[in-house]
Parts: structure tokens; sequence; C-alpha cells
């Protein structure tokens, strides 16, 4: 990166930056220009060296805001900020030598670039002219810098408001009547300098262009700033790109330089765009800013991946927006004036600032909102329901269309952003030492808000890798483990410490955390554990399997790729999965993954009652997967091995709702036999007992799991909190997170008050008061 150490405003569209490029600087000559990109996906610009200074390290350009990077680079970018890239120096420098008389014209962007040459034409003994000129007075800049070097500076503007009225080929005219320079060089925009030099032809004197301006690449490999002169071909990036100007063939660049003309109208066209969304959602504060009869009905659709080739692959199915198709979607956003979609996100993703900072091209101030209520957009992206949720909440329902597709934004927000780095909170003091027992969601959505209250916290997971179920639990095609890391990574860089292969009830207890390792408080989110079966007939033998089996050993052991890796699956050619939850789906989709010739699922409800996603279900289903609803299972056959054979269910209708609402099946008699070598069982986890067993004392459910205040996640032990499935049971990603959220406040609130106050209620939460932080320091 390189920074930018002063920025100094000439006029609303004229700056100049000074950027610290020592090597640069060292070599750079009169006449140089660099190459500058400020971001990933921004664009390169050639700019001519205007100054450079060897001892302090620096390289000056002088900008004007015309196009889309330029007007970014004056808009987004100050003083003592950074960009991608700065190459150079490149080109040809000028030569500088006793010429005699040099006469250097300067008009709009090249008047900057002027100054290196002037001053090394003056310091080489040469009498030196200078004349630049300016739209109006108000544009004029360097004045005084370019006549400490010049015997006589002509300052020319177009509407006489300063200086001599008119044009600079009219004064250049004016002083080759009067006495012959031996030397002219113009440098600026192309009509200008085609001007300078045939004004210059009639008098037989050496003229120098400099085309900068058309370069792209700058290294010499990409033939984009390709010009004739004197019938041959050069390139100004390595030939140049100073060059004779009555030979350049002007007519012939001219012509080249109108093939991005369509381009650039689009490009400007789409810039006066975000200006009107910045002056309506941002300086006037507008909402509900469009009709919805403006608003397209249906949702801008997902690219996926073929589902023949899918079917073979743990590659990520769905494929994410591209730029287009992202802010096509927010612009369905129409900003409402009560945004419910936010109460229907268990975090509060304030969703409508993140959707308008998408609007207007900024994806890392996009980011950092999400950032503020949830760590993990690109994992939330892709497997919160949001249609259950968020989305469900979305006003464009009640107009009969399509709600926003908030989590595909998400996604796309957290793919391509690049945000604000993540660095270790400078808090003056540490707040307390805290104690997170699993590195599922909800243990680094606490981890996450702790170490940015100026906790020192360390994450213990019971598995060899940090994640939780995001790693065991969901399969690569929905999740790409490289998306987790990036994820995870951040909370690392923010000071989370990670302990592996660490089993809290096992290699240390809930007591010795806060007793002799000296932790202040600890924050059980453990998960859910074991598995549930039916207790129907066949359920032992050894081709029967849980969820959490068939998926651990494939997501994290690598089983689909035994016998190379070593980890085996177990599982045969005819697979039935029992269940049509999410979890059903990753099982019956992974074993299509690894080759079963016949993958059904067996549910004892209709399809309208599946717990899974809408789209989970739709990709199954164009994978292959065969579906069998209204069925329950009442026995695994086995052969004479004792090995799976078939499983026998029986045919069910929907009767009276049950407890929940739900249409409770009604066994009808009628049994079917489907042949089959594999059952896995998706049907939900108990509680996982190993912290519960370990702890004396520690309040628990009839079903065994953790008891612990909705609003805090504080146990009945002093010190003790507890959140996620642990205490809830099996749920989202987005829900465990909302716990760790609720909790680390809760921990930080029990820490301020010196731990004296125990249960914390949510009255406490009130009481909260966040650490002032002092200057962050990166760990790089």
């Amino acid at each position: 990166m390189y920074t930018i150490v002063r920025r100094e405003v000439f006029s609303e569209n004229s700056f100049l930056w000074e950027v610290r490029a020592p090597d640069i600087a060292a070599a750079a000559q009169p006449g140089h220009f660099v190459m500058l990109r400020l971001h990933e996906n921004g664009e390169r610009i050639p700019l001519t060296v205007a100054d450079f200074d060897r001892d302090r390290g620096t390289v000056t350009v002088v900008v004007q805001a015309l196009g889309k990077t330029t007007r970014e680079m004056r808009d987004q970018y100050q003083q003592g900020g950074s960009f991608e890239d700065f190459v150079g120096p490149l080109g040809l420098p000028q030569h500088i030598g006793q010429v005699g008389h040099v006469v250097l014209v300067g008009g709009g962007l090249g008047v900057a670039p002027i100054f290196p040459q002037l001053r090394a034409f003056k310091q080489a003994g040469n009498r030196t002219t200078c004349i630049v000129g300016f739209r109006s007075q108000e544009l004029i800049f360097w004045a005084d810098k370019l006549a400490e070097f010049a015997d006589e500076l002509i300052v020319c503007t177009d509407d006489g408001s300063a200086g001599r009225p008119g044009f600079v080929t009219a004064a250049l005219k004016d002083l080759l009547d009067a006495q012959k320079p031996d030397l002219v060089i113009a440098i600026g925009p192309m009509p200008m300098m085609h001007a300078c030099a045939d004004t210059t032809l009639p008098y037989g004197v050496k003229t120098m262009v400099s085309l900068n301006t058309i370069m792209v690449d700058g290294t010499g490999m990409c033939g984009s700033c390709r010009v004739t002169v004197a019938g041959e071909v050069k390139f100004a990036c390595v030939d140049g790109p100073d060059f004779d100007a009555h030979q350049v063939d002007f007519k012939e660049l001219n012509a080249r330089q109108k093939r991005f003309k369509k381009q650039e109208t689009l490009a400007n066209e789409d810039a006066a765009h975000i200006c009107n969304l910045e002056e309506k959602l941002f300086v006037q504060g507008k909402r509900t800013y469009k009709k919805y009869s403006a608003v397209e009905r249906e949702q801008v659709k997902m690219p996926q991946r073929d589902p023949q080739e899918r079917s073979h692959s743990f590659a990520e199915v769905n494929l994410g927006y591209n730029y287009a198709a992202a802010l096509r979607e927010s612009e369905r956003c129409i900003q409402c004036i009560v945004p419910t979609c936010i109460a229907g996100c268990p975090v509060s993703i304030d969703i409508p600032r993140f959707i308008r900072q998408l609007m207007v091209r900024d994806l890392d101030g996009a980011v950092d909102t999400i950032h503020e209520s949830s760590i993990f957009p690109s994992v939330c992206g892709r497997v919160c329901p949001q249609e259950s949720q968020c989305e469900a909440q979305c006003v464009l329902i009640k107009a009969k269309k399509e709600p926003v597709a908030i989590g595909r934004l998400e996604r796309f927000v957290g793919d391509n952003a690049r945000g604000t780095k993540a660095k270790i909170p400078q808090l003056g003091k540490s707040l307390g030492r805290i104690a997170v027992v699993g590195s599922g969601p909800g243990g680094l959505a606490a981890a996450a808000d702790l170490v940015k209250f100026g906790a020192e916290v360390t994450v213990y997971e019971a598995l060899h890798v940090v994640g939780g179920v995001l790693r065991y639990g969901i399969p690569s095609f929905r999740l790409p483990r490289d998306i987790i890391e990036r994820e995870v990574q951040g909370l690392r860089d923010s000071g989370v410490k990670f302990e592996t292969n660490k089993v809290i009830g096992k290699t240390f207890t809930v007591a010795q955390l806060t007793g002799s390792m000296g932790f202040d408080a600890v924050f059980v989110a453990a998960g859910a554990g074991a598995p549930s079966f039916l207790g129907i007939p066949g359920e032992y033998a050894g081709q029967v399997l849980s969820a959490n089996e068939f998926l651990t050993r494939v997501n994290l052991m690598g089983g689909d790729q035994f016998p190379y890796i070593d980890t085996p699956t177990g599982m045969g050619d005819k697979v039935v999965v029992i269940g049509a939850g999410n979890t059903a789906m990753d099982c019956l989709r992974v074993a299509k993954r690894l080759g079963a010739s016949s993958v059904r699922c067996v549910y004892r409800r209709s399809e309208a009652q599946a717990p899974a996603r809408i789209e989970e279900l739709r990709h199954a289903k164009e994978e292959g997967i065969e579906f069998s609803f209204l069925h329950g299972p009442s026995e695994i056959l086995l052969n004479d091995e004792g090995d799976v054979r078939a499983i026998r269910v029986e045919r069910m209708s929907l009767g009276e709702p049950d407890e929940r609402g739900r249409s409770a099946p009604v066994p009808q008699g009628e049994f079917v036999e489907w042949d089959c070598d594999t059952v896995i069982y998706a049907l939900g986890t108990k509680a996982n007992p190993i912290v519960a067993k370990a702890t004396p004392g520690l309040g628990l459910n009839k079903w065994g799991y953790i008891i612990a205040d909705d609003d805090t996640q504080a146990t009945n032990l002093p010190g003790v909190f507890a959140g996620g499935d642990i205490v809830t049971g099996g749920a989202t990603v987005i829900l465990a997170m909302s716990a760790g959220r609720r909790a680390a406040k809760a921990i930080a609130v029990y820490l301020q008050q010196g731990k004296q106050t125990w249960p914390i209620r949510a009255a406490d939460l009130e009481t909260f008061v966040p650490l002032v932080a002092a200057a962050p320091v990166s760990l790089n």
C-alpha cells in the first residue's frame, strides 16, 4: 500500500497528491510517468510525475477529476490514506541539456507535469519561457512555483478572468513571431498538443509532446498505447511518452482515442446515477424514495452450478451475484421509513443502511455496517434462513412482490468488500479474561464482541479445527472452507486466542477455568450433541448412521476422498435419509456426491411441513434426490449377516395440529418396503451432556439443556453464561450468534460491576459503558 503524505486542493476538480514511494522517487526523472491503481477492482491510470523529492522519498502527481477513478481519488481518499498500486517510473525521461531557449506549454492536466522539466531545463542553464492555460482564474495553481524557474511566465485564461485572455496557442504564436525559440515542449489534453504542433510547424521549431494519457498498462506488454510516429509504430510506454510532435499522426491517434467513448458515456451516466442516489439517500436522508410500481416484481436470480455437474462435485452450488446483479437487486430496496426487516434479523443488522451503501458502490462502508452486528456476512449470507427472518418482514411482500434478496446481498458484500482490517483494540485496560467453550457461531460471535469490549478471550474447541458446526455440519458445496477460515482469521487478527483439541468437561472443567486457570467468566457454547433415533427394530446395524457421524466423516475428516485420506464413510449404494430439515438435505446431497445410485428422503409429514429451506429442497430435487413424504419408518430390515437390506415404512395422512401448530401425521396401516443398504438419521440432536456432568450444580431443564436467562444468557452459577444449541436445542447459525452477542454484553456488565451482581438481568444491561478506544495497533 502507498500512503498519501500530503493532499492539496487547487479547485473543485484539481488536487495534488504527494505519495510516499522511495524507490520511484530515487529513480524518477523529468518526463517520467507512473501508473496508479486505487484498489483491487480499480483501473490502472497513467499520471505524469509532477515533482519528486529524493530526500523525502516522495513523488507528486497533480490530478484533475474528470473520470470515475479521478473523481474517486478526489472524493474518497484523504491525506494519510493509502491505495493499492503505484508503479514507476515509466517511459523515457525528457532529454535535458543546454538547448538555448526552451518554451514549455502546459494546459489543463499538463500544467503540473511541465514543472519538473521547466526546473531541469533552467538548472541546465537554459533560458525558459513557460506558457500555462486555465479555464478561469479560480483554477490557477502553482503560478509562484513555475515563476521560480521561468524567465518569463505567461498565464492564460479561457474567459479572460486573469492573465492573458484566450488559449495558450495564441500566446505561443505571438512568441514565435517575436522570437524563434530552440525547443517547444507541450503537455496537456490531446487537442491542445495537436494545436501546439500545428502552431510551431510553419516556424520549423522542434516541438515535443507527452502522450502518457493514452497508456493502459504502462509496462510495455499490452500495446494499447501504440502511436504512429514518422510512419513507424511506437509505444508511448517504452518509446515515449515524449515524441516529436510534427511526426505524430494525431488524426490516427484521435480516432483511436474515441474507442472508449461509448463506455465512458455509460460510466458517466452511472456516476450521475450514483450522485443522484447519494443526494437523495445520504444528503437529504430521504426514505421510501421510490414507488412500489418502480420496483421489479421478482428478485434477481441467483446463478448456480448446473445440477448434473454439481451432483458429482463438492464445489459451491450457488455462485453468488456479480456486481451488476447485486446493484440491480439493491435498488429493489425502497429504503422504507420503518424498516421492519431489521426486527426480523436476530442480530439486528442495519439492513437498509448496508444496502444503500451498496447502492452507491461503498462496499467497504457496507461491510463495516454489517460488522457492527455480525462478524460473518459471507457465512450468514449463505446459510441463514433469511426467507423466514429478515426477508419475511420486507414491505415488498405486501405489494405482492418478492422481498429484497437480503441474504444474497449480504453474501456479495462479505465476499467482495475489503472493509476495515481487523486489529487488536487498544483500550488502555483489560475488561478481564474470558473463556469461551466451543468455536461454533455462538462462541465466535461472543468472542468477537468481547475482544471489542477490551477482554482477553480464549476460545476452547474440542475438535482439531475452529468453526464448530460450520466445519463439521455444513458441506463445502454450501459453505466453502476458505470462507470460514477467512472470517475466523479476522478474529485472530483482533486478538482472540484459540485452543483446539481441548474438551471442556474432560481436559478442563468449568470450575478449573474460573478457578486455578484465572478466567473471570465463562461462556458455554458447546452446541448440541447426541443424535436422536426412533427406537425401531434394526437401528443397531452398522450401516445405520446419524447425520452427525456421516457429515463429520465427510466435512471434517475428508471421507469423500477415501482411500486417499484415511477416514471411510461406511456408505453403501442405496441410501435412505430419515428427516427433512436442512441437515437431512445436506446428508442427501452429500450421499449423491459420494456416488450413491439411489438416494431417498423419508419424512412422515408433507413437503409443505418440511423444516428445510425451500432453496435446499429445490436443489436436492434438481440433483436427482427422491422424496417420499407422508411415510413414517417402522423397521429397518436386515439380511442374515445383520446388514441393512431395506427399510419398512408406513403411509401417513395429516390429522389435527400438534402443540406447535403443525398437522400431526396419522398412521394409515399401509406398509411399503424400499431396498437400501444405508440409513442415515437426520432427526435433530439431544443436549451434549459432557459439560453438564462435569459442572456440579449447573441448572438444566428436563431435556438436559442448560437453563439460561433469555436476555443475558446467565446461568445459575456466578460467572457462567451459556447460549446457542446447548440452551435452545438445535437452531440456526444466526440465532446462536444472537445468543453469543447477548452473552458478551452481559459478561461485560458483570465484569464492569466488579462481579458483584448475580444473576445479570436485562435491566443491568442498561449500565454497560464501552471502554474508550485508543489508536489501534496492527498485528502487522
